[in-house]
């Protein structure tokens, strides 16, 4: 773990006028002071602190950042000597830029000045920047909850018309029969025989000889024949 930290390494998307927090930690005992710079415009300092005899002295080294920064030492954690929170306010355009913590120390016994910085803080203010950006988070859940309100009710539609169709299907559907194979022909039946109980005889006509036979001839069957005719 390097001597001197800082935290986060980078905030964007700073809207005008908001506010944000730094933490610088250092691992090293007695420092002689510590102060909060900007890298890019003239590695300016903005905020110094004092340690003399125990003692903290707070120096706001920036006019711009007087009544806008205010500094709080925070609880330690294991193997952090010094731990301090810086919050920045009223932001604008002009404060875009990288912060970095500095810390300085005497070394003995030579009563040489040692300077340990931190990596930095990159800051970036943008005008109505998490506006625009909640405005597209509505936007998009806008359209998600539109979508599924039409993708629902498209459904109704579908599953209403497909109940209408099932129900005509079924008023004017007609079961088919089932097949039955064709019948063997049938046999001709014979007469009925004539059951009356009337019966009618034979009429016989007879026939008269015109004339007589007066012969003594005996004609036999031939005679009858003759006159039977």
């Amino acid at each position: 773990m390097p001597a001197a930290s800082q935290s986060p390494l980078t905030i964007s998307n700073v809207r005008v006028n908001s506010s944000l927090e730094i933490i610088c930690t250092i691992s090293l005992e007695n420092p002689l002071g510590f102060a909060l710079k900007r890298r890019f415009l003239g590695n300016t300092e903005i905020i110094y602190l004092s340690f003399q005899n125990g003692v903290i002295t707070k120096n706001t080294t920036t006019e711009k950042f007087r009544n806008r920064i205010g500094i709080t030492q925070e609880q330690l954690d294991p193997g952090v000597r010094y731990k301090f929170k810086l919050q920045l306010s009223l932001l604008g355009l002009d404060d875009t830029d990288l912060y970095y913590c500095h810390w300085t120390y005497i070394k003995n016994p030579t009563y040489v000045q040692l300077h340990l910085e931190s990596n930095g803080t990159v800051i970036i203010v943008r005008e109505h920047g998490p506006v625009e950006q909640c405005s597209d988070h509505t936007v998009d859940l806008t359209l998600i909850c539109m979508s599924i309100v039409a993708f629902t009710a498209l459904s109704f539609i579908f599953v209403g018309v497909m109940i209408m169709r099932c129900r005509k299907f079924k008023k004017r559907f007609t079961p088919d029969r089932p097949y039955a194979p064709p019948l063997p022909p049938r046999r001709p039946q014979p007469p009925r025989p004539n059951h009356s109980g009337h019966i009618y005889p034979q009429q016989q006509t007879a026939h008269h000889c015109p004339y007589m036979m007066t012969s003594t001839n005996d004609y036999g069957i031939w005679a009858n024949l003759q006159c039977s005719e």
